[in-house]
């Protein structure tokens, strides 16, 4: 009997210890972010002759105080995370208290020791802290080799609110509209590396609230949705998701799980017997990419698998083929001596397409083709075309959500 009691009350213990660790591990207190600097005061400050010699950096304790109730800011490099030390005054601090991305802001009278170390002293190290910034509202990505982590939002830094301005995919992190935010990746949720950046060719996408939400996957040769994860609607991703040149979109709180199978290279022969290698290149959010490929002889444009024309948006050097401004396109490359036949002219074709009840509509184009643009929408209105077309990675022009439009197709 003595053994069982001694037996439940260790089984207890644990139980307790191990609740209280992973509470703590799950996240640091909300600090208010009401008083954090704006832009404008950040740029003005830079500019300020009284800027100040201070700058405190990790490790370090340093007072910041408000007078008559009156906001002050403290310069400090706060990448660490600031925690209070102690309050040396009378008034309450609780409320009256944050830092921003150039550091700490007190108010309404608080007085206090703070320290920069508070993400090491919660998380016993900071090496899975990421900052990340928007400029001038412009969204930005960053690249964090996520590999499927998961990703929580710690501190917001920016005056601006990030609630519905960040995210993250299987790559990387980004925020839009001014927010300003340290990240918490947490890795403790997959034991197994990805396969091409894919598990198990599984890839999960949610979209919170309407706004539209992209997971960035390689290029795909084909994509099915296995599984929708919402609770709240059943039916959430019913015309609510799609793939285009960003990679998988999801829109109106749409949460599932979708197989994907990447695209890969082939290998082709030409006339002259001389081997080549087909290679998609894409430009995701506008960004430049270079994709490597054996540039030592000819490279060929071969079809233009985006929305926006790729002239002078492509090219390429020693460390191969660069695309950029959203350009997406599929190359042939042949090694030195290589030629290619000469490609037969053919007049551009019109062609109308429809989707109905949703679902994609490959569109008839009369064999392959070069380049497409679309000429006029025609189910404008209840069903815009914008976003809801494109050319898969078979060079195929494909229509989606009830899109109906006419498009003029080059060869």
């Amino acid at each position: 009997m003595k053994k069982s009691i001694i037996f439940c009350l260790m089984l207890f213990t644990g139980f307790v210890c191990a609740q209280e660790v992973k509470t703590k591990n799950k996240q640091l207190n909300q600090l208010s972010s009401k008083n954090n600097s704006t832009e404008e005061q950040f740029n003005q400050s830079k500019s300020n002759k009284n800027w100040g010699n201070n700058s405190y950096g990790s490790g370090d304790r340093f007072l910041c105080e408000s007078y008559q109730g009156q906001r002050k800011h403290c310069r400090a490099d706060t990448n660490g995370g600031v925690r209070l030390v102690r309050q040396v005054g009378y008034n309450n601090c609780q409320g009256n208290w944050g830092y921003d991305y150039y550091g700490v802001w007190v108010t309404n009278g608080c007085r206090a020791e703070f320290q920069i170390d508070r993400y090491q002293n919660h998380y016993g190290q900071s090496n899975d802290v990421v900052r990340c910034e928007s400029y001038n509202y412009r969204r930005q990505t960053c690249v964090s080799n996520l590999q499927g982590a998961d990703v929580q939002l710690i501190h917001q830094l920016s005056n601006r609110s990030c609630r519905g301005n960040w995210g993250f995919n299987q790559n990387e992190i980004w925020v839009a509209n001014g927010c300003k935010a340290d990240f918490r990746i947490n890795r403790n949720n997959y034991n197994d590396p990805y396969n091409n950046g894919l598990r198990d060719g599984l890839v999960e996408c949610r979209a919170t609230g309407s706004r539209l939400v992209h997971c960035q996957v390689p290029a795909l040769q084909s994509i099915e949705l296995v599984q929708e994860m919402g609770h709240s609607n059943r039916n959430s991703c019913r015309g609510n998701w799609g793939y285009s040149n960003h990679g998988i979109w999801v829109r109106e709180g749409c949460h599932a799980q979708f197989r994907v199978v990447e695209y890969q290279e082939q290998s082709y022969s030409n006339n002259h017997g001389n081997q080549g290698r087909e290679v998609i290149c894409e430009s995701n959010y506008g960004q430049v990419r270079t994709c490597q490929a054996n540039t030592s002889g000819r490279v060929e444009f071969v079809q233009n698998l985006s929305n926006v024309n790729c002239d002078n948006r492509w090219g390429y050097d020693n460390n191969g083929i660069w695309v950029k401004d959203g350009c997406r396109a599929k190359f042939m490359t042949y090694s030195n001596g290589g030629h290619t036949q000469a490609p037969v002219n053919r007049l551009p074709k019109k062609v109308k397409c429809k989707s109905r009840r949703n679902e994609v509509k490959i569109c008839n184009t009369d064999g392959p083709f070069r380049d497409v643009e679309m000429k006029r929408e025609i189910s404008a209105g209840r069903y815009p075309c914008q976003g809801n077309w494109g050319v898969n990675q078979q060079g195929q022009l494909y229509v989606t959500n009830n899109c109906y439009a006419e498009f003029k197709v080059y060869y």
